[in-house]
């Protein structure tokens, strides 16, 4: 009896060399580490490293160079493998704390990254790239769930965009001027001419300004209008990056009307009249002010007067300016154009943006009030679907007498202008208690 406990104590003592079996030597099999960057070719985001060391511990510690002593190859349960003499592992070194790791590059190691901001349950609506309209402190609305009303060009009086045709030199010529007034513009780019390929208009697009489509041939009408204004498109998509959403029709062409409709959300015509919000101007022949040749400041004023007392929009259409012998129609001077925009811009009401962004909020306004909401357990809920070629990224601005507007798990934000923001992109809205 004495015999079998002094071999049980030598047993515990020399631990598995007593054995005759060094921890080393067991075959963890291969190891499964996060791939570092997108999934390999065909792979699912994983990548396998044969026999590696185990990964380190999520405080930074050195990981342990202890394995299971009674581990099986492959990690199954089969027969051990025979017994390799090998000589006494060195002792184990301490692990060092996290100030302590180093970098086997050199160097410290880089500070852990902070923590990850704790999730928010439901989608989040993020604010528009629309102006600011109105003044600010305007407290949310506190009264019954009831009245939602959409405010007509985004909470400011009126709205004005500023459109040129042809791709003129001149405009090119006097870009700079252009750019300095700080407002978004629209060029119609006729595309067969040789000044699209002036860099201006790559400058155009980060500056923020529209691209659209003035056809590659300027044709009035003929059978093939439609594959050249698909010319016209290529071009621009490809060359500049932009996806296009309006169009001029060459002369003001009603030719054009149902090419722009299967293409486009709006074809700019050439009528002067002013649009007012719901009403029925025809989105594929919107009217326009073609000023004289060398109109003054003084008739580019009387339109930004005329939008302000009816509040409504106004397009306006330069060709160019004089100075650049590119026979640009009706040229007006360079200054009395920027006086006049200046004029529109100080009013600080009046909202100057490229056509898209004022046709989309007028389409989309018409598409929203069209709209039967339907009521059920005391909320009432609007759906729609906005018209075809529209652009994403889009808002309307509504307010309510009181309660809570939501979009999906989202409740809208008061925004102290005035207004609620709505992402036209969900195609519903809910206004509860």
């Amino acid at each position: 009896m004495r015999s079998i406990l002094r071999l049980v104590a030598l047993s515990l003592a020399f631990g598995p060399f007593a054995c005759g079996v060094d921890e080393r030597s067991v075959d963890t099999g291969n190891v499964v580490e996060p791939y570092g960057g997108d999934s390999p070719p065909g792979g699912n985001g994983m990548a396998t490293v044969p026999n590696a060391p185990a990964p380190s511990s999520p405080n930074n510690e050195s990981p342990s160079n202890e394995s299971p002593s009674n581990a099986a190859p492959n990690g199954n349960n089969s027969e051990a493998p025979p017994v390799v003499q090998l000589p006494p592992a060195e002792p184990p070194t301490t692990p060092a704390e996290p100030d302590e790791v180093t970098n086997p590059e050199g160097g410290e190691m880089p500070a852990p990254p902070p923590e990850e901001p704790p999730v928010v349950a439901g989608p989040v609506v993020p604010p528009s790239d629309l102006p600011p309209a109105g003044e600010a402190g305007v407290p949310e609305p506190a009264g019954a769930a009831a009245n939602l009303r959409v405010l007509d060009w985004a909470g400011f009086e009126a709205a004005i965009s500023y459109t040129f045709d042809d791709s003129n030199q001149s405009q090119i010529d006097h870009y700079a001027e252009l750019q300095a007034l700080g407002v978004p513009l629209t060029f119609y780019l006729q595309t067969n001419k040789q000044q699209n390929m002036s860099p201006i208009w790559m400058q155009a697009v980060r500056d923020g300004h529209e691209l659209g489509n003035h056809t590659q041939s300027h044709q009035s009408t003929g059978a093939n209008i439609g594959a050249d204004t698909d010319t016209a498109t290529n071009f621009i998509q490809s060359r500049f990056g932009v996806t296009v959403y309006t169009m001029a029709a060459p002369n003001g062409s009603t030719a054009y009307s149902p090419i722009a409709q299967s293409r486009f959300l709006i074809n700019r015509g050439v009528n002067d009249q002013r649009i007012a919000p719901n009403d029925n101007t025809d989105p594929f022949n919107l009217p326009c002010f073609i000023p004289p040749t060398n109109a003054s400041t003084a008739m580019f004023n009387a339109k930004v007067d005329a939008i302000r007392n009816t509040g409504t929009w106004q397009t306006v259409l330069v060709h160019g300016f004089p100075g650049s012998n590119d026979g640009a129609f009706q040229p007006v001077d360079i200054n009395q154009f920027t006086a006049g925009v200046r004029y529109a811009k100080g009013f600080g009401d009046v909202w100057i943006d490229t056509v898209v962004s004022v046709a989309a909020y007028w389409r989309a306004q018409k598409t929203f009030t069209s709209v039967t909401p339907v009521t059920a357990n005391g909320a009432t809920t609007w759906s729609w679907r906005l018209p075809d070629h529209f652009p994403p990224d889009q808002y309307l601005r509504v307010t309510v007498d009181g309660g809570t507007l939501r979009q999906g798990d989202a409740s809208l934000a008061w925004d102290d202008h005035g207004y609620y923001e709505v992402s036209l992109d969900r195609g519903t809205l809910t206004l509860s208690p």
